[in-house]
């Protein structure tokens, strides 16, 4: 199941990861791409951006990949892996559950996949484990990210000011989330 496994969308689909992702995901590791000025810019880095996350793959891929998925892969309908789509929780603490998404081919914002693959990625997590509750934590200078936690239903939860510097100016975090109870009421009426 784990390499055949696939979520369809009208834009995009979620997929699985396979080896040949690994190459993007070298080729995304550079501190030059749009999406990591707003994928928490105020984080010093030691590695590149991404070498965490190439880690995360290859020992996934190495393992015996069974569902359900922390993460999955972000692919156009042309088969065009653009970003990916993930989980943050700990077993022992499911309630506080953030996810995460990246888009690292800038030339694909804009046009609601990621809106489409927030949705896909949260209805599938709602679907196979027991949430009670999402989030995401943003900046307030990542607006696109914002919005697209608007138009699936997440509510502000907390703004805390002032806590992260970007090029010499501070600004606030903002975490979001959504409950269950609401993603299903949301469903219902279409959003």
């Amino acid at each position: 199941m784990g390499f055949n496994f696939k979520i369809e969308g009208k834009l995009i689909n979620l997929i699985t990861t396979i080896w040949s992702d690994l190459a993007d995901y070298e080729r995304w590791n550079s501190e030059d791409l749009k999406a990591h000025q707003f994928d928490g810019p105020w984080y010093k880095r030691k590695d590149p951006p991404l070498s965490a996350v190439i880690n995360w793959r290859k020992r996934w891929l190495e393992g015996d990949r069974k569902p359900p998925y922390p993460f999955l892969e972000i692919e156009t309908k042309d088969n065009i892996h653009i970003g990916w789509v993930t989980i943050y929780y700990h077993e022992d603490d499911p309630h506080m559950t953030e996810i995460g998404i990246d888009i690292t081919e800038d030339s694909y914002w804009g046009k609601g996949m990621g809106t489409e693959a927030l949705y896909l990625w949260i209805d599938y997590l709602f679907n196979e484990r027991k949430f009670t509750r999402l989030g995401f934590g943003t900046w307030e200078g990542n607006k696109a990210m914002t919005r697209v936690g608007e138009k699936l239903g997440f509510i502000e939860e907390a703004r805390i000011r002032k806590s992260c510097e970007v090029n010499g100016v501070f600004y606030d975090r903002i975490k979001m989330g959504i409950l269950r109870s609401e993603w299903k009421e949301n469903k219902k009426h279409g959003v």
